[in-house]
């Protein structure tokens, strides 16, 4: 497979595109705006957003504008909140590190490039636990992995990203994360939207993956057709990305967009509507109204697929003037009519 100039695999195969990162829904824009701001500089960044969203497919992204391909990009995941450090001085600053490129010197597991500049990515840095947390404050403050020689080598240069789907004010409050940290790597923060509120991303993101996987599989399944990106698109993703290309790989096997269709279905008449009472400061009435336009859009969506996207006959089903029906299929995000009324076999 054609690597497309894109330098490194993730989870969901090698690095999306930027367009297809970054989508272009109004949901990414503050995203988006902000990364313009700080790609080019070393300021620590902090991702927060839910589970699958792309944290680190974004921070993959960062990463290559600067510092740059050419130079490491370090993965440390934390393997347990107890008994993972003994002290800071006899073990490794992370238990899991993935990276390329560079030979040198590894102070507390951080590995170093002599006269490189790298990228240390800190995926859900809530469950370091505080020897870490510690190890990590005093790396920010000082621009060096403590334990290393430097009258031997001269101190590593690391851009700092951390990703988390936890609220670190909340686990502050707690005393279960170190305020110094905190404030040391929330310099920047990207608020990562779920793929529930950036619909308009899904028909992109679903083709990249089905381009990916496609070629990684050497399958002839055919592009996704106009009513399973509608079904796409109709859909709450809970699992968000990471949830989608797991969708998009089992359609490339087994070449049956109906199948997809019918499986996401079930899963939205089995699961409970999505609750938003995990975003830090929402109010109790700004759920409710949240709630009540999810629970709109869903009978929007289902009523137009009934009626063969017919608007008008979707009109007269849901009791409301085709005026309001069009206000209303805009508002709630609903995808535009398509023209197809066949499922494939």
């Amino acid at each position: 497979m054609a690597r497309e100039n894109m330098a490194v695999t993730t989870r969901y195969g090698l690095l999306p595109p930027e367009e297809a990162i970054l989508g272009a829904s109004s949901a990414m824009n503050e995203v988006r705006d902000k990364l313009e701001k700080i790609a080019y500089t070393d300021v620590p960044v902090l991702i927060r957003g839910e589970a699958g969203s792309g944290k680190e497919v974004l921070a993959r992204l960062i990463h290559k504008r600067c510092p740059g391909e050419a130079t490491p990009f370090h993965k440390v995941s934390p393997a347990g909140r107890a008994g993972w450090h003994q002290s800071a001085s006899s073990m490794p600053l992370c238990q899991e590190v993935e990276g390329a490129g560079g030979n040198g010197y590894q102070a507390h597991g951080v590995p170093a490039s002599p006269g490189c500049i790298g990228t240390l990515f800190f995926n859900e840095v809530a469950e370091l636990n505080f020897a870490s947390q510690r190890t990590l404050a005093q790396l920010l403050r000082d621009d060096k992995a403590p334990g290393l020689n430097t009258s031997e080598y001269a101190p590593p240069l690391f851009r700092v990203i951390c990703s988390t789907r936890h609220d670190l004010e909340r686990a502050m409050s707690l005393g279960n994360f170190r305020e110094d940290l905190f404030y040391s790597i929330n310099i920047v923060t990207l608020d990562l939207p779920p793929l529930r509120a950036r619909r308009e991303d899904i028909p992109g993101l679903a083709r990249y993956f089905w381009k990916s996987y496609r070629n990684e599989l050497g399958s002839m399944t055919p592009a996704p057709s106009n009513s399973l990106v509608d079904a796409l698109q109709g859909y709450d993703w809970p699992g968000n990305i990471r949830e989608l290309a797991g969708v998009m790989k089992r359609y490339v096997l087994l070449g049956s967009g109906s199948r997809i269709m019918d499986d996401l279905a079930a899963k939205a008449a089995s699961a409970p509507a999505h609750r938003a009472s995990a975003a830090r400061g929402i109010s109790l009435k700004k759920l409710a109204k949240q709630e009540a336009r999810e629970v709109e859009r869903k009978i929007i969506f289902r009523t137009l697929r009934e009626t063969q996207w017919n608007r008008k006959r979707a009109a007269r089903v849901l009791n409301i003037s085709y005026r309001t029906l069009l206000y209303k299929i805009k508002e709630a995000g609903v995808p535009p009519k398509r023209i197809n009324v066949k499922r494939e076999k």
